[in-house]
């Protein structure tokens, strides 16, 4: 069965009566070929996953993951400059179905999702509401959290950026890393889009606009912190050399390679 299809049928089998009924009616439409799958799946009957099947223990082995091991899992740490939309569906699907059967297999999983909540985009949105930032944080997330309720997504815990925990958590992986040495100062300067939160080349831009059509505007030197990604280069290349399947995909591996030297 294609991707599309199984997070399809992990969907219709474990969500909620209005997510069914989104699906059946958008197939009767034929809105699409991924909501049109939703007739073929829905004349059958799918049971939900709900137990360990007797017998399975584990799942096939890696150079990285023995297969029995506990199994941790997240989705991206969806970022709450709008609401969710059906990409953030798809992603949260995906890692669902991994996480059941992970279950099944008998492993011990430790599923997580979550919001990100911070960044020039949220207060330039926040602000264009008429909202102060959190209170605009607190709304959005809210909608993920909803979303996840909607397909029976089943992760473990559902994490912000914004409570005190998680602060407290960088604050001490922040010190970590300042004691080994492992950051510095420095400063940086050029064309900045705040849409795609990332610097440009002067080559890069086409007609004034970064690739991806955003605004840019240039940003003098200012100082920032950066990883000395140098001191760690020998043991990364001889990891990824010992264990070529720990990126995926492979296309990207040579591109990794390239970053890291």
């Amino acid at each position: 069965m294609r991707m599309n299809n199984m997070i399809l049928a992990a969907f219709i089998s474990s969500s909620s009566r209005s997510a069914r009924g989104f699906l059946t009616s958008q197939s009767k439409r034929g809105v699409s070929p991924f909501t049109n799958a939703a007739t073929r799946l829905l004349s059958s009957t799918v049971e939900p996953i709900t137990s360990t099947s007797p017998g399975t223990r584990g799942t096939p082995s890696t150079s990285f993951d023995d297969g029995t091991s506990p199994f941790e899992i997240t989705t991206p740490i969806y970022y709450v400059n709008d609401k969710p939309h059906i990409g953030h569906a798809y992603t949260s699907l995906a890692c669902d179905v991994i996480a059941r059967y992970m279950r099944l297999s008998g492993r011990d999983v430790y599923f997580l999702s979550g919001t990100d909540e911070h960044g020039q985009k949220v207060e330039t949105t926040a602000k264009a509401k008429g909202m102060e930032p959190q209170d605009f944080c607190d709304e959005v997330s809210q909608s993920f959290r909803d979303l996840l309720k909607l397909l029976n997504i089943s992760n473990d815990e559902f994490i912000r950026t914004t409570q005190s925990h998680h602060k407290e958590a960088v604050q001490h992986f922040w010190k970590q890393l300042v004691d080994k040495g492992a950051i510095y100062l420095g400063s940086y300067e050029g064309w900045y889009s705040v849409r795609d939160e990332c610097y440009y080349n002067e080559s890069e831009l086409v007609d004034g606009k970064a690739p991806t059509g955003a605004d840019v505007e240039w940003v003098k030197k200012e100082d920032s912190y950066f990883f000395k990604l140098s001191d760690y280069e020998d043991r990364l290349l001889e990891f990824y050399e010992a264990h070529p399947d720990f990126i995926a995909p492979e296309s990207r591996l040579n591109e990794v390679v390239s970053f890291v030297k």
